[in-house]
Protein backbone atom coordinates (compact mmCIF):
# COMPACT_ATOMS: atom_id res chain seq x y z
CA UNK A 1 0.00 0.00 0.00
CA UNK A 2 1.77 3.45 -1.41
CA UNK A 3 1.50 6.08 1.82
CA UNK A 4 2.58 8.98 -0.11
CA UNK A 5 0.43 11.78 0.24
CA UNK A 6 -1.53 12.77 -3.09
CA UNK A 7 -2.92 16.26 -4.28
CA UNK A 8 -6.88 15.83 -6.06
CA UNK A 9 -8.41 18.75 -7.82
CA UNK A 10 -11.33 19.57 -9.59
CA UNK A 11 -11.78 21.99 -11.97
CA UNK A 12 -15.22 23.55 -11.52
CA UNK A 13 -15.69 26.85 -11.01
CA UNK A 14 -19.67 26.90 -10.61
CA UNK A 15 -19.39 26.04 -7.13
CA UNK A 16 -20.39 29.09 -5.35
CA UNK A 17 -22.64 30.39 -8.46
CA UNK A 18 -24.67 26.99 -7.94
CA UNK A 19 -24.49 26.70 -3.82
CA UNK A 20 -24.52 30.38 -2.31
CA UNK A 21 -26.46 29.03 1.01
CA UNK A 22 -24.12 26.04 1.51
CA UNK A 23 -21.03 28.33 1.34
CA UNK A 24 -22.22 30.47 3.72
CA UNK A 25 -22.79 27.52 6.15
CA UNK A 26 -19.30 26.29 5.19
CA UNK A 27 -17.61 29.63 5.62
CA UNK A 28 -18.09 29.01 9.67
CA UNK A 29 -16.10 25.66 9.12
CA UNK A 30 -13.60 27.07 7.17
CA UNK A 31 -9.98 28.10 8.32
CA UNK A 32 -9.24 31.84 5.89
CA UNK A 33 -5.50 31.75 4.27
CA UNK A 34 -4.83 34.73 2.47
CA UNK A 35 -1.77 34.51 -0.02
CA UNK A 36 -0.11 37.36 -1.76
CA UNK A 37 0.70 37.01 -5.34
CA UNK A 38 3.40 34.35 -6.38
CA UNK A 39 2.89 32.95 -2.90
CA UNK A 40 3.63 29.12 -2.51
CA UNK A 41 1.40 27.29 -0.26
CA UNK A 42 2.73 24.20 1.25
CA UNK A 43 -0.71 22.34 1.74
CA UNK A 44 -1.47 20.17 4.93
CA UNK A 45 -2.86 16.60 4.63
CA UNK A 46 -5.40 15.87 4.88
CA UNK A 47 -7.14 18.81 4.14
CA UNK A 48 -9.56 20.24 1.31
CA UNK A 49 -9.53 23.46 0.00
CA UNK A 50 -11.92 26.05 -1.70
CA UNK A 51 -10.56 29.01 -4.34
CA UNK A 52 -12.96 31.67 -2.71
CA UNK A 53 -10.88 34.57 -4.71
CA UNK A 54 -7.99 34.63 -7.25
CA UNK A 55 -6.33 31.87 -8.95
CA UNK A 56 -4.02 29.01 -8.02
CA UNK A 57 -1.59 27.20 -10.02
CA UNK A 58 -0.59 23.82 -9.71
CA UNK A 59 2.20 22.72 -11.04
CA UNK A 60 4.41 19.44 -11.51
CA UNK A 61 8.19 19.00 -11.34
CA UNK A 62 9.31 15.76 -13.24
CA UNK A 63 12.67 13.74 -12.39
CA UNK A 64 13.83 15.29 -15.78
CA UNK A 65 13.74 18.99 -14.18
CA UNK A 66 10.23 20.06 -16.26
CA UNK A 67 7.97 21.87 -14.69
CA UNK A 68 4.55 21.12 -15.82
CA UNK A 69 1.66 23.34 -15.05
CA UNK A 70 -1.31 20.28 -14.09
CA UNK A 71 -4.10 23.04 -14.01
CA UNK A 72 -5.10 27.10 -12.78
CA UNK A 73 -7.81 26.94 -10.67
CA UNK A 74 -10.34 29.78 -10.17
CA UNK A 75 -12.96 30.87 -7.71
CA UNK A 76 -15.26 28.12 -6.78
CA UNK A 77 -12.63 25.53 -7.58
CA UNK A 78 -11.77 22.76 -5.13
CA UNK A 79 -8.28 21.20 -4.33
CA UNK A 80 -7.76 18.24 -1.50
CA UNK A 81 -4.94 16.38 0.18
CA UNK A 82 -5.14 12.72 1.15
CA UNK A 83 -2.49 10.37 2.74
CA UNK A 84 -3.11 7.23 0.72
CA UNK A 85 -4.08 6.22 -2.29
CA UNK A 86 -7.53 6.40 -1.85
CA UNK A 87 -9.54 7.97 -5.40
CA UNK A 88 -12.56 6.22 -5.18
CA UNK A 89 -14.20 7.73 -8.13
CA UNK A 90 -11.95 10.56 -8.73
CA UNK A 91 -11.42 10.96 -12.43
CA UNK A 92 -6.81 9.72 -12.25
CA UNK A 93 -6.12 12.29 -14.63
CA UNK A 94 -6.14 14.75 -11.66
CA UNK A 95 -4.99 13.21 -8.47
CA UNK A 96 -0.99 13.94 -8.58
CA UNK A 97 1.64 12.74 -5.73
CA UNK A 98 2.20 15.63 -3.85
CA UNK A 99 5.86 15.10 -3.75
CA UNK A 100 7.25 17.44 -6.45
CA UNK A 101 4.06 19.33 -6.57
CA UNK A 102 4.27 23.19 -6.12
CA UNK A 103 0.58 24.88 -5.50
CA UNK A 104 1.63 28.66 -5.81
CA UNK A 105 -1.17 31.78 -6.15
CA UNK A 106 -0.84 33.81 -9.59
CA UNK A 107 -2.75 36.67 -7.97
CA UNK A 108 -3.84 37.84 -4.24
CA UNK A 109 -5.89 35.09 -3.33
CA UNK A 110 -8.42 34.04 -0.37
CA UNK A 111 -8.69 30.18 0.43
CA UNK A 112 -10.88 28.09 2.64
CA UNK A 113 -9.43 25.28 4.36
CA UNK A 114 -11.54 22.51 5.57
CA UNK A 115 -10.64 19.40 7.92
CA UNK A 116 -10.77 15.50 6.24
CA UNK A 117 -14.42 15.03 6.01
CA UNK A 118 -16.20 18.49 6.17
CA UNK A 119 -16.99 18.45 2.38
CA UNK A 120 -18.17 15.03 2.43
CA UNK A 121 -22.02 16.05 2.00
CA UNK A 122 -21.56 18.39 -0.03
CA UNK A 123 -22.12 18.36 -4.26
CA UNK A 124 -18.66 19.18 -5.39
Amino acid sequence: MNCNPFIHFQRSDLFFVNNAAQMESLKTHSRKIDLTSDQILHPDTPQHYIVRKGKIRISQFLDDDREITRTILQAGSVFSTFNKNDIGDKPAADVYSLPGIVVMSLTETELWAFSENALDDCKL
